[in-house]
């Protein structure tokens, strides 16, 4: 691949690890796709996993902070989305260069806050409750029992840490903000899901067919829209 024009960096949902956005980089010939591995899975299974994003953000600001020097937008599925916004906030703050978007996707705007907690159900009834956002069938949920089940204390602390995080009101990002969402998503308010109130830039939705995990069912069409929706920003900013 030539020199991209953007490097997009990518934030999984609970429970996941880098691992699901490793084809997304044979999907785009003009971005450099690098996804953000949290500590309690793969190769840092030995670590523990954070459960307050107090502590998780300046860690994920200091590393991500080289990759500033250079063209960026920042992307992120459900609580990999809360987790996008928070570092976004830390960056600015910083005043270290911000990036050309901010994608999110699967979540509402951080100032809606979670209800539910499902991070303190028990462990069949947390496991019935991810087969049900996977839109998985009763037949299939034993094989998915024993998969789960291996990462299901990493998967309790993503979710305390979704859960349990306070919002902070601040000034609206600088930032475009670009909502993608499944049209079945249950977890999701219709439209921009709040997120116009976090940007003092433009905010735009695009819809994708199916549930709170269409993005693994439309990877190659989420991949174009952000390559097309970061094209158009630098375009626009070259013609500013």
């Amino acid at each position: 691949m030539s020199d991209p024009v953007c490097r997009v960096v990518c934030f999984p949902h609970a429970g996941a690890s880098s691992a699901i956005y490793r084809n997304w980089q044979s999907h785009t010939t003009t971005l450099d796709v690098t996804a953000v591995q949290l500590p309690g899975r793969e190769a840092r299974l030995g670590e523990p996993p954070f459960t307050e994003m107090r502590s998780l953000v300046p860690e994920l600001a200091a590393a991500l902070r080289p990759l500033t020097t250079r063209r960026y937008a920042l992307y992120g599925h459900s609580m990999g989305s809360l987790v996008a916004f928070e570092v976004l906030r830390a960056l600015w703050t910083a005043g270290l260069p911000l990036p050309t978007a901010l994608f999110v996707s699967g979540r509402d705007a951080p100032q809606y806050e979670d209800t539910e907690q499902v991070h303190r159900l028990p462990d069949g009834e947390l496991l019935e409750q991810l087969r049900a956002w996977e839109g998985m069938e009763p037949q299939e949920l034993p094989q998915y029992h024993e998969l789960v089940g291996l990462m299901l204390p990493t998967i309790r602390a993503d979710l305390t840490l979704a859960e349990t995080h306070p919002y902070t009101p601040g000034p609206p990002l600088p930032v475009p903000i670009r909502v993608l969402r499944g049209t079945a998503d249950p977890l999701v308010r219709p439209g921009d899901g709040g997120w116009a109130r976090q940007t003092s830039e433009d905010c735009l939705v695009h819809e994708f067919p199916g549930g709170h995990f269409f993005v693994q069912d439309h990877e190659s069409s989420v991949v174009a829209f952000i390559e097309t929706a970061i094209g158009s920003l630098l375009a626009r900013g070259a013609q500013a």
